[in-house]
């Protein structure tokens, strides 16, 4: 099954010019990290141009991959579900992250559509992801961690169940209190009238939710069009085409975000 993906960009409104590299040895978001958080690799895609428009600034950039990706068939790639379709989704996982100019991914390895379980216990996956995020958190340190919201995009099964648990682990307690966490969601409106993405529509956010706005320029999107490439185990090259058509008029230059908890209106994460 293909599968979309996530994520956005970002950067407060009057701290780079469009076309600014980041080159500069003071860059607005140095010392500063980020984190993603995805059900299986290619789920960055959703966020993608605010991955890269971060890394720019200067910030640390990491997406943290839930699933191996091993169920993930799609015909025009021949591969079979297994271990031989995990390796290729992690190679593109890493692939995807060179081209956002991102940090080498954090793939977490658990098995594809298998986060919901009854045996041994119930949600004994989730579990095991909790306290592997807990542990990333505490040595990544970051400021803002972005993942699902709880629709889970369109509603995917694993993508709703990796949003729970970062928002449980945020919930315990278990993340420094200055962590800030983030949904990306679209309105109603944008929704309804966008092309289908991967043959799916996304479930809306209220547009009161969505306080914090992420501008992102043509290197971004450049970089996250080139991102998408590296998975070329879920898509052809025209089924590419098609999705980020639909992920460019959901974006229309900017990603919206709902802050867990709400928060004031705001141009950046930090």
């Amino acid at each position: 099954m293909k599968r979309p993906i996530v994520l956005v960009i970002a950067l407060c409104a009057g701290c780079v010019r469009p076309g600014a590299t980041g080159s500069s040895a003071s860059r607005p978001a140095d010392g500063r990290t980020l984190i993603a958080v995805v059900a299986h690799p290619d789920d960055e895609t959703i966020v993608s141009p605010v991955l890269a428009h971060y890394a720019r600034a200067g910030a640390r950039v990491y997406v943290v991959v839930a699933t191996d990706g091993r169920k993930g068939v799609s015909k025009h790639a021949g591969i079979p579900a297994g271990d031989s379709l995990a390796t290729v989704r992690a190679g593109e996982a890493r692939c995807s992250a060179r081209e956002l100019g991102i940090q080498p991914p954090i793939l977490i390895g658990l098995e594809d559509a298998g986060l919901a379980v009854i045996s041994p216990w119930p949600g004994e996956p989730l579990d095991r992801l909790a306290k592997r995020l807990e542990t990333i958190f505490r040595e990544l340190r970051p400021d803002a961690v972005i993942t699902w919201g709880p629709e889970g995009g369109y509603g995917h099964a694993d993508h709703r169940l990796v949003s729970d648990v970062v928002t449980q682990v945020f919930q315990a307690g278990a993340v420094d209190s200055r962590t800030q966490l983030y949904f990306a969601g679209f309105t109603a409106d944008r929704v309804a009238s966008a092309p289908r993405w991967f043959g799916f529509h996304l479930y809306p956010t209220a547009p009161s939710l969505l306080t914090t706005t992420i501008l992102f320029d043509e290197q971004d999107r450049a970089a996250a069009r080139r991102a998408l490439s590296c998975h070329w185990s879920q898509a052809t090259t025209a089924e590419m085409d098609e999705s980020f058509a639909a992920l460019e008029y959901l974006w229309q230059g900017k990603v919206a975000f709902q802050q867990w908890r709400g928060g004031a209106r705001a141009s950046g994460f930090f």
